[in-house]
């Protein structure tokens, strides 16, 4: 009886481990699809609004802003820095980089779950081992 119940648990593990890598497969194509979709914002990016007083009047404008400087400088295309100037609310250069941002953010959510998802996959199989 023990013999049955073992090979019904071993079956149970291969299964869900199945499982596991068939949804890995599967976020790694919806990864894919994104970056199909359109260009993906560098990693560690952020957009950043920040205000200008003009006289009497403020005004909001929009960067985008990298963890080190990876943006040509406007000046000088040789020297980099870390923002890159998007303009106001309504330009096309701010709705770009949300848009190249999201596409971001949902890739790096979905490499995040892939991460815990291999993470899950290895411990069904090291935890068979230890028992």
């Amino acid at each position: 009886m023990s013999s049955h119940s073992e090979l019904k648990t071993s079956q149970d593990v291969h299964l869900r481990a199945k499982q596991i890598k068939s949804l890995i497969r599967s976020l790694k194509q919806k990864i894919k699809k994104i970056e199909r979709e359109g260009e993906v914002a560098p990693a560690n990016c952020h957009i950043i609004r920040y205000q200008v007083n003009g006289k009497g009047t403020i005004y909001w404008y929009y960067k985008l802003q990298a963890a080190e400087s990876i943006f040509p400088m406007a000046t000088n295309n040789e020297k980099k820095t870390k923002y890159k100037y998007l303009g106001r609310a309504e330009s096309s250069a701010h709705i770009d980089a949300v848009e190249k941002l999201t596409r971001r953010n949902l890739i790096d959510e979905l490499e995040r779950v892939i991460q815990s998802l291999t993470e899950s996959y290895l411990d069904i199989y090291i935890g068979t081992e230890t028992e």
